[in-house]
C-alpha cells in the first residue's frame, strides 16, 4: 500500500467507513502489537493495549483528526497507552506465608488526612490555573477536559503542532513552578 492509498484510507475512516479502517487496522495490527510487547514485556496486556490503541485511534479519526503520516501517528497513540499502562499503581503483593503486618484497611483517621490533603491540593490546583494566562488556561482545558491530542489541538488553532507541544511544556513546567512549596524543586 502506497502512501496516497493510506492517506485515502484515512481519509474514508474519518468519514465512517468502518472498511477503510479495518484495512489500516489489517496492516498495522501486528507491528502495534509488537511494538506494545517490546515496551511493556507483558504478552497478557499487549492485545487489551493493541485493542485500545486502535479504538482511540478509531474515535479519533472520527472526531476529525487528520494525521500527516497514519502510522506514526498509530504508534504515538500507542506508546501513550504503554506508557499509561506502565505508570498505572499496581498492586503489592506480598508472601503468602508471610502476610503484611499493617492492617489491609486504613484507619479513618488516615482517610480524613488523605482527604484533607487531597482537598488542599485540588484548591491549590485551581489557584494555580486561574493565575495562568488565558491562552494557557484554554490550551489545558482543550488537552484535559476536551481529551483533544496534540495534533487535534494544532488543526483547531491553525498552528504547528511542534509549536503546540512547546507551548504545553511550558505551560506545565510554570503549572509545576506555581505549585511546588518553596524550598522542595
Amino acid at each position: 500500500m502506497d502512501t496516497h492509498q493510506e492517506r485515502e484510507l484515512v481519509a474514508r475512516a474519518g468519514r465512517g467507513d468502518a472498511d477503510a479502517f479495518q484495512s489500516l487496522a489489517a496492516r498495522y495490527y501486528r507491528p502495534v502489537a509488537a511494538f506494545l510487547l517490546r515496551r511493556v514485556s507483558r504478552p497478557d496486556v499487549v492485545e487489551d493495549l493493541t485493542q485500545e490503541t486502535f479504538l482511540e485511534a478509531y474515535r479519533s479519526l472520527g472526531d476529525g483528526a487528520r494525521p500527516e503520516n497514519f502510522s506514526s501517528w498509530l504508534f504515538g497513540i500507542a506508546n501513550n497507552r504503554a506508557g499509561k499502562w506502565i505508570r498505572r499503581k499496581k498492586p503489592v503483593l506480598f508472601d503468602p506465608d508471610a502476610p503484611p503486618t499493617t492492617p489491609s484497611t486504613p484507619s479513618e483517621v488516615d482517610e480524613y488526612a488523605e482527604i484533607e490533603e487531597q482537598q488542599r491540593l485540588l484548591a491549590a490546583l485551581d489557584a494555580g490555573l486561574a493565575a495562568l494566562p488565558d491562552d494557557q488556561r484554554r490550551l489545558l482545558e482543550m488537552k484535559h477536559r476536551r481529551g483533544l491530542t496534540c495534533e487535534q489541538i494544532a488543526a483547531e488553532l491553525g498552528r504547528p503542532v511542534g509549536t503546540i507541544k512547546s507551548l504545553l511544556s511550558r505551560t506545565y513546567k510554570l503549572l509545576r513552578e506555581r505549585l511546588t512549596p518553596a524550598g522542595r524543586g
